[in-house]
């Protein structure tokens, strides 16, 4: 089976991710992969129908994304080229290939999963199932060992689809009906058991929302201190509807003076420490929980670049604590990439730490 894609959009527009990428995880949610994608401009007519006449020569199925002022141009056009009529204002059907006219954005991801995917299925006779395992920071090398190892009992029958975003990754495995449930439990065994210490849950929940959650279980009020990752972990949390009733307040400490004013981190510990230091990362975090108004808090410092501070400590470099009223755990971390990747990976990290510490 061979998909493809074409993406029509006003080429003078800044791309936003979510023009067409839910359409494309809800695809792939759906155990359907994109063989091949054409991005073209939406004032080029002559172009999507040279484009088109190729794709149906080529694929089985084949989906056209654009916004919804364009839509119906695109889809007329289309049909005039395959000499048929649309089966519904979304679909059209020729032999045994089938066309998908959508609108970009939710409307279109939303299409896909409630329609798109239903009638694929029918038409393969296939019904899918999936498992989806959530984790953060697994080495690349580790794994693809634990894949290779979970293959080996499933041989071609199970399909894994891992992504990652800044060190936030999911692990999906689809399989069909005639799956055996011993084999597919067998495979679930090995993945949790190989990326144990990685894992935050085994279902398809986001971070914040499974943080969220266990504060709300434990009856935990949570505060933040966030100097290089700049307000992004409580963004991330703020995300997430309910979360007034576990986060107290988010502080973002840029400044050395308001890390003493607002935190407590003493004078004498950033003259011979600096900043970005494990003693300062302890001490804000402790700050937080000092003041009395949480029981849990995080605190982060770091060097996010592109170039390092004047004690030429290196870019990447950061710091992350964990506070409880007990103790606190001050975790090293040295991130490689741009200074929003290594900023956006401190901020996964820390909200898995933070997990890690109240689960």
């Amino acid at each position: 089976m061979k998909n493809g894609c074409i993406v029509l959009r006003n080429i003078k527009n800044y791309y936003t991710e979510g023009e067409i990428a839910d359409s494309i995880s809800s695809l792939i949610d759906g155990g359907y992969f994109i063989d091949k994608m054409f991005v073209l401009s939406d004032a080029d007519e002559r172009e999507f129908a040279q484009t088109f006449a190729e794709c149906k020569n080529f694929f089985e199925n084949v989906f056209v994304l654009a916004e919804e002022n364009k839509l119906s141009l695109f889809r007329e056009q289309a049909c005039d080229i395959l000499g048929v009529r649309p089966a519904d204002e979304v679909r059209a059907d020729l032999d045994q290939k089938s066309f998908f006219f959508l609108k970009t954005g939710a409307a279109g991801a939303a299409y896909i999963r409630n329609e798109a995917i239903p009638y694929l299925d029918e038409k393969y006779a296939i019904s899918h199932a999936r498992m989806v395992i959530r984790a953060v920071g697994v080495p690349p090398e580790k794994l693809k060992n634990v894949i290779a190892e979970a293959e080996k009992q499933s041989g071609k029958v199970l399909v894994y689809n891992l992504s990652e975003k800044w060190g936030d990754q999911r692990i999906e495995i689809l399989y069909d009906s005639n799956s055996p449930k011993m084999m597919v439990d067998g495979v679930m065994r090995i993945v949790v058991d190989g990326l144990n210490e990685y894992i935050y849950a085994v279902e398809d929940t986001p971070l914040a929302t499974c943080i969220f959650e266990m504060l709300k279980l434990r009856n935990m009020r949570l505060a933040l201190a966030e100097s290089f990752t700049g307000g992004g972990i409580a963004k991330k949390l703020v995300e997430v509807p309910g979360v007034s009733a576990v986060l107290y307040e988010g502080i973002v400490a840029y400044d050395n003076g308001a890390k003493i004013k607002r935190l407590g981190v003493t004078q004498m510990t950033l003259l011979r420490h600096g900043a970005v230091s494990d003693e300062t990362a302890y001490e804000m975090a402790a700050g937080l929980i000092a003041a009395g108004n949480c029981n849990v808090s995080v605190s982060t410092t770091g060097i996010a670049g592109p170039q390092s501070d004047d004690t030429g400590k290196p870019v990447g470099l950061c710091y992350i604590a964990v506070g409880l009223r007990e103790s606190v755990y001050v975790y090293k971390y040295v991130f490689k990439g741009s200074r929003e990747d290594i900023t956006q990976r401190a901020i996964n990290q820390a909200l898995f730490l933070l997990y890690k510490q109240i689960k």
